[in-house]
């Protein structure tokens, strides 16, 4: 009994102590004292807290594993646990959708690649990104699902995933990071949380991409859509590493275009919720400012405003405030109109 709580006690430490790193690690907003764009390898804030972070991780692989369980029992529970509905407005227009509670803030999110990092030829992979809406296809009890950050569920089919259609088990359960291309109605896939019942959160990246490359390669049908059980194609982006002809790879992305930008994956990151310096991101034509990679057109086209990216940064942070605000209001106008009919 005395060894029972104590196992307890020690286990609630260890999760208190993991909560509180993550909080450290969120990305703090850029202000003149905080950025740096030159390489500075010793000063760095961003590779400082990579290194914390990666030891961290190490240490917490058990937690990680358990996280891993509980985010699978959950999507496999018959009580969705729906929470309400959510009114989203874009473009003049708007839809409800059932939000899931549950379901809301899995993603692992990027920071701004700010400088290079120091080991980014031997332990970093580049994956390109289409313009597109992010997403989280969930293959389980017989059909797959889709959902957004906000847990709003946007919509269900037949794939062939596992646990996704009804010819398959209805126990198992696969959950993939992916990105919704709406006029080529495809779902591209960034990375893996759990495939047929097994949880990934607790493997490195490299072992994550290794993965999926090996399924999709068995699982062809994902690769077609239109079929009974497999509605739309669902394909794997591709890797790019440093050890190639990098210039020459990321020219040939024409078939992803619009390019929206590149993720660089540290090889040895675990799949964490929230936003990690251990994913960052860049626009195309940022490359020869923090790189020195040229590429081709249209690649390497700038806004008409740019100037670097620091002021980029900044007015995008702007922007993007600006158009919450005009979104908020105009949920807000549209919760009063259906108050006022009803």
């Amino acid at each position: 009994m005395t060894s029972t709580m104590t196992d307890n006690n020690l286990t609630n430490i260890e999760e208190k102590q993991c909560k509180n790193a993550r909080l450290v690690f969120y990305k703090k907003p850029i202000k003149k004292d905080n950025y740096k764009l030159e390489v500075d390898y010793i000063d760095s804030p961003q590779e400082l807290r990579r290194q914390r972070l990666l030891e961290i991780q190490k240490r917490n692989r058990d937690i990680t594993f358990n996280a891993g369980r509980e985010i699978l029992e959950i999507f496999k529970s018959d009580n969705e646990d729906e929470e309400d509905m959510e009114i989203e407005y874009n473009n003049k227009s708007w839809k409800k959708y059932e939000r899931f509670k549950h379901y809301a803030n899995q993603f692992m999110l990027s920071e701004w690649m700010f400088e290079a990092p120091q080991d980014i030829l031997e332990k970093w992979i580049i994956v390109p990104c289409p313009q597109g809406k992010r997403t989280l296809l969930v293959a389980c009890k017989n059909s797959t699902k889709v959902f957004n950050r906000r847990g709003n569920r946007l919509g269900k089919f037949q794939s062939v995933l596992p646990g996704g259609n009804s010819d398959e088990h209805h126990s198992r359960c696969t959950i993939l990071d992916c990105i919704w291309m709406e006029k080529e109605k495809t779902y591209f896939v960034l990375d893996v949380l759990a495939w047929s019942n097994q949880s990934l959160l607790n493997c490195d990246t490299e072992f994550r991409f290794f993965w999926l490359k090996s399924k999709f390669q068995e699982i062809k049908e994902l690769q077609e859509g239109g079929a009974y059980n497999n509605t739309y194609p669902i394909l794997l982006l591709p890797r790019i590493y440093f050890d190639l002809n990098l210039e020459s790879a990321l020219a040939n992305l024409s078939a992803l275009a619009p390019l929206d930008g590149l993720l660089f994956y540290h090889r040895d990151g675990l799949y964490t919720r929230g936003h990690t310096p251990l994913v960052t991101w860049l626009k195309t034509f940022m490359l020869p400012e923090v790189l020195g990679i040229s590429l081709p057109p249209p690649f390497d086209e700038k806004p008409d405003d740019y100037i670097d990216i620091r002021h980029y940064l900044l007015n995008f942070k702007a922007r993007k405030h600006k158009e919450e605000a005009v979104a908020l209001t105009n949920n807000m106008e549209i919760v009063d109109e259906d108050v006022e009919v009803t």
